[in-house]
């Protein structure tokens, strides 16, 4: 304790840390998909949540967190991490922009950390002396943690997958990993029970200063089967038990002294019945590129789930622009194909996101958006749930709880995603400058200090 309080003020002495705060260990789960609506209606005795019932009774809860533009999985991640928006940290989307399909699916993600172009928690936590560690958090490889199991989309089905998941990870880490909890499962079996195997080692073995970790399972369920499915009220609740087998593992490692725990999501969900194809209707125009000359393309689609951006291959071919943006006006007024808003330039500059885009289409509840160059523009979804639209209605909010030593049990107003960043930087006791979000457990008067 003597040598953690030394630490401790000699890097404020050394204006590491503001002299004020009391340094915590913070661990972040972020439940992929989990809707800031059904969070914040958490305590429910109907619902068989009893962890999340917990954090929610005793500690800090939102109403809320407005996503960021496009509301999908690792623009959002990024932001949490970053405390900015997408056209600031440069992740615009879940894929990156690949009009002449270059890229197999597993390979065209944004996983690397070195396109993050503005500071992350684990850059600025390392700044301050703090030790980090990551499950499964999005756009982590490469990245400069500590103790770092990145995630990843190249399938790990054979031993040579292993190797390479391996390489990937912090040297050394996995085969510690393995040799205290057993092979890494191969196959489907790599799931949030899994991935709570990992953190709960971390925790307990590594001890960092901060954790972070995805959990998709969700998530998944509520893409196949829909928001308000049984099968996704199913596996909330089997990661809940996951969160309480995190929850031990705090108390393992520390006797819940001085670790706070943060639950966080990145986007809700809408309920899906159609799904549009914007490929098909640019190349119905002779906008894509052809199967033999791809490089062709003049108009293409970024994005997808409830969006999409429009990217001209010359900024100025003023005819391609002028077809594209004249077609989506034309499908937005007769009303059928489900266009809720076209959104031009200025628009998306002030809502920073689609940068790469001269204007972004976002759909009504109900509708989606998928690949497919050819045929139908409408067709029935491949999956019933969806997001990735732009943010505002309260169904695609994120959630945030956060329970600990000294805090408050209380509610939060409705804040933004990149909130969260500032409130995790507040929490460890350090600061991260230049960020759009503000820390909600200081900004409002009830607050209960460290």
């Amino acid at each position: 304790m003597k040598a953690k309080l030394f630490a401790f003020f000699l890097a404020a002495t050394l204006g590491m840390v503001p002299a004020y705060a009391e340094r915590h260990k913070v661990v972040v789960v972020s439940i992929d998909g989990l809707r800031g609506v059904v969070l914040a209606g958490l305590p429910d005795p109907h619902r068989n949540l009893p962890n999340l019932n917990e954090i929610v009774s005793k500690g800090a809860v939102s109403e809320g967190l407005i996503g960021v533009l496009p509301t999908v999985t690792y623009p959002s991640h990024t932001s949490m991490v970053t405390g900015v928006s997408p056209s600031v940290h440069g992740i615009l989307g879940n894929y990156v922009f690949d009009p002449e399909h270059t890229l197999p699916a597993e390979e065209g993600w944004y996983e690397y950390s070195q396109l993050i172009q503005a500071p992350t928690l684990w850059t600025v936590a390392h700044q301050n002396g703090l030790r980090t560690a990551s499950v499964y958090w999005p756009v982590t490889q490469g990245a400069s943690v500590d103790l770092n199991f990145p995630e990843a989309h190249h399938p790990v089905r054979t031993e040579h997958d292993r190797l390479f998941y391996q390489a990937l990870c912090t040297p050394g880490l996995l085969a510690e990993y393995e040799k205290a909890s057993g092979k890494l499962p191969l196959g489907t079996a790599f799931n949030d029970s899994i991935r709570t195997q990992m953190a709960s080692f971390l925790i307990e073995q590594k001890k960092p200063d901060l954790l972070l970790i995805h959990l998709v399972d969700l998530d998944a369920a509520e893409h196949e089967f829909g928001p308000d499915s049984p099968q996704a009220a199913a596996t909330l609740e089997k990661i809940d038990g996951y969160v309480g087998v995190l929850r031990k593992s705090i108390t393992t490692a520390d006797g819940d002294s001085d670790t706070d725990l943060v639950i966080v999501s990145d986007h809700g969900f809408f309920p899906v019945e159609h799904a549009l194809h914007p490929g098909a209707v640019l190349a119905s125009m002779g906008l894509l590129g052809t199967k033999d000359h791809p490089e062709k393309w003049r108009v293409a689609a970024f994005g997808g789930g409830g969006s999409f951006g429009l990217v001209a291959h010359d900024p100025k071919d003023k005819e391609a622009i002028d077809l594209a943006t004249e077609t989506f006006q034309r499908m937005l007024q007769e009303n059928v194909w489900g266009i809720d808003r076209i959104m031009t330039a200025e628009q998306l500059k002030v809502a920073k996101g689609y940068p790469n885009s001269f204007l972004a289409i976002n759909m009504k509840s109900g509708f989606s958006v998928e690949g497919g160059d050819t045929g139908p523009w409408l067709t029935a979804p491949s999956e019933i749930g969806m997001h990735g639209y732009a943010p505002g209605p309260r169904n695609l909010d994120a959630s945030f709880a956060v329970t600990g030593p000294g805090i408050e049990h209380r509610r939060l107003p409705r804040a933004h995603v990149v909130d969260i960043a500032p409130v995790v930087a507040g929490l460890l006791g350090i600061t991260m400058s230049d960020v759009e979000g503000v820390n909600i457990l200081s900004a409002h008067p009830s607050a209960a200090a460290h």
